[in-house]
């Protein structure tokens, strides 16, 4: 990140980065990008195995995080993470485990264990027709002796082809709530979706009366846990395309660097020079705004929601226009398919709308300040 890290954050940073290097290199990249979308399940085991799924979790649920702010270590984590374009469900596994760390221990303690031992992939199943607002889920949950049963439709669910449970946001009578849905239930379709980001998976899930393993009932009443959700996902996401800018800068400024043209570098035109600096403050703008919603998620800030609503419209289209600059300003080498350029654009266009995009976060911030 570009701030100052917390002394016990930076071996997190170093390990991570690490095992980035080692497990998905740029040509490890190319390769997922070239074939046909699906997880690694030896690389997300390693990867819980490193913590990457428990840091939200509380220890005595078998979590635990590295400085006492979950929040803020697992956004070291997601900036790596967009470093490297890697791979993995690493939002929906942590908002899942985040969310059944919350529930009844004897209702969830085994899938909870699965998810932060990566032997289970977890998807969290939230829009609909592409409206990602906790408020406007229209799936319902039927109460069935004992249990439930789910029907809906969900849309852009990150991971669902690859998913062995579902975290489904539905409307029950008492209101919305969170309901565990094992992907083998009878009723569950999932219907695999290409994405833009060729790296991850995507697709809608069709509950026709799916039997819910569990419900997730936390502190909170369901709206605002489902609330709190929303925003840890978009807390994470946002961390990761911070990261993403600051790589993506740094690599502009080398080659702005040594590349020269008609006699000169490249990097001493003033035209150049003035569109780097707008992009190094675009940089610092996201990389402080990813820090203070993390920061204010730790405290339980009542601007959580405000805050990552800015935060989402400011780096989703902060990252887009850096990214594709940065194309330009490469030349024609940035046009090829060899080149890393093209996956951090098409990281930056997934994040950019999954989870909301810039116009309908600035219309949730004028709802948010009554306007």
């Amino acid at each position: 990140m570009a701030t100052q890290l917390e002394v016990e954050q930076r071996p997190l940073r170093d390990a991570a980065r690490k095992f980035l290097d080692h497990h998905v290199s740029s040509a490890e990249v190319h390769r997922i990008a070239a074939g046909t979308p699906t997880l690694d399940r030896s690389y997300w085991s390693a990867a819980a195995e490193m913590g990457w799924t428990s840091l939200l979790v509380p220890e005595d649920a078998g979590g635990g995080s590295i400085s006492g702010r979950p929040f803020a270590d697992l956004a070291v984590l997601a900036d790596e993470s967009g470093r490297h374009v890697a791979p993995g469900p690493l939002a929906p596994s942590n908002v899942t485990a985040w969310l059944l760390s919350q529930a009844n221990p004897d209702q969830c303690d085994d899938f909870l264990a699965a998810v932060i031992d990566g032997t289970a992939v977890a998807a969290w199943a939230l829009a609909e027709a592409t409206h990602w607002d906790p408020g406007t889920v229209t799936t319902h949950a039927e109460r069935e002796g004992e249990g439930y049963r789910i029907t809906g439709v969900k849309d852009v669910v990150e991971a669902a082809p690859d998913a062995d449970v579902f975290l489904v946001t539905a409307r029950a009578e008492d209101g919305l709530g969170h309901f565990l849905v094992e992907k083998s239930a009878a009723g569950v379709t999932v219907l695999p979706k290409r994405g833009l980001d060729p790296t991850r998976t995507f697709g809608t899930v069709e509950f026709n009366g799916a039997f819910a393993a569990a419900r997730i009932d936390g502190e909170a009443p369901g709206d605002r846990l489902a609330e709190s959700a929303y925003c840890a996902a978009i807390a994470i996401q946002v961390a990761e395309t911070a990261g993403l800018m600051s790589h993506v800068f740094d690599m502009t400024l080398e080659w702005v660097t040594n590349r020269y043209a008609f006699g000169r570098v490249v990097g001493s035109y003033q035209a150049i020079k003035h569109r780097l600096a707008d992009h190094f403050l675009a940089v610092e703008v996201a990389a402080g705004s990813s820090v203070g919603l993390a920061a204010a998620l730790d405290a339980g800030s009542a601007e959580v929601s405000a805050l990552a609503s800015a935060a989402k419209a400011y780096t989703g289209d902060s990252a887009v226009a850096l990214v594709q600059d940065a194309i330009q300003l490469h030349g024609g080498i940035g046009m090829t398919w060899e080149h890393d350029l093209h996956l951090y654009l098409r990281r930056a266009s997934t994040n950019r709308v999954v989870f909301g995009g810039p116009a309908e976060h600035r219309e949730r911030l004028c709802r948010l300040a009554g306007i």
